[in-house]
């Protein structure tokens, strides 16, 4: 098994949207769409989406589109400026606002006792908070939202790697989200393989990044 750390898959992903020419939404919709293959949809019928704005963000996001135009009852966190949203997000975002008005930025102390006692009224939690760019230390208002995910208890889905975890060392941020599965994009990170209690509930899922990328950023590594 193909086995990466942080900064060789952040050089896959570059290689494959600059020099490859791969549209980074596709790669996003292709992500979320791996997550949604793995969901029981007979079973979970109710979801809280938590996500940052980032690129991991706009995996989660594009999900809850997809559930959202499935018909399913979907309720969207939002921890992080709206302001520093990547295009892909923002993208995701603008169509998800249209199919729902349970979108909720975490803002305030007020906002996140909301979300954690709405919480517990769902079946399942997807969190995409962080990816594998993480390198530092978690501070409020992310680290009461991972607290408050693993305090609901319920079946949490993290998207690529929990949040908190070090995709490299494999380490803790202060705090980590304890994921009942994780779907991991096209490669296995090194810092879910390295924790047997994570690795054990990863799956790897292809998005459509070609192999020529990934060839060529190992052969350089």
């Amino acid at each position: 098994m193909l086995v990466v750390g942080r900064e060789q898959m952040q050089k896959i992903d570059t290689y494959a949207i600059e020099e490859l020419k791969i549209p980074s939404l596709c790669l996003v919709e292709r992500a979320s769409l791996a997550i949604l293959k793995n969901i029981d949809l007979k079973k979970r019928k109710t979801f809280a989406i938590i996500v940052g704005v980032g690129n991991n963000g706009a995996d989660g996001i594009a999900l809850a589109r997809n559930l959202l135009a499935q018909g399913l009852y979907v309720e969207v966190y939002i921890v992080g400026s709206l302001d520093k949203a990547s295009s892909d997000f923002r993208v995701n975002y603008e169509a998800v606002i249209k199919l729902t008005d349970r979108v909720y930025p975490l803002v305030s102390l007020e906002d996140l006792a909301i979300m954690e006692a709405n919480l517990s009224e769902v079946s399942t939690i997807v969190e995409g908070i962080f990816g594998t760019g993480l390198n530092r230390t978690i501070k409020a208002p992310y680290s009461f939202v991972i607290e408050a995910i693993n305090r609901s208890l319920k079946y949490t889905i993290s998207i690529d790697i929990p949040s908190g975890l070090d995709a490299t060392a494999g380490k803790t941020y202060g705090a980590v989200v304890d994921a009942d599965l994780i779907v991991s994009m096209e490669v296995m990170k090194k810092g879910v393989y390295i924790n047997s209690s994570f690795r054990d509930k990863c799956l790897v899922e292809d998005i459509g990044i070609p192999k020529l990328a990934i060839d060529k950023i190992m052969q350089d590594n």
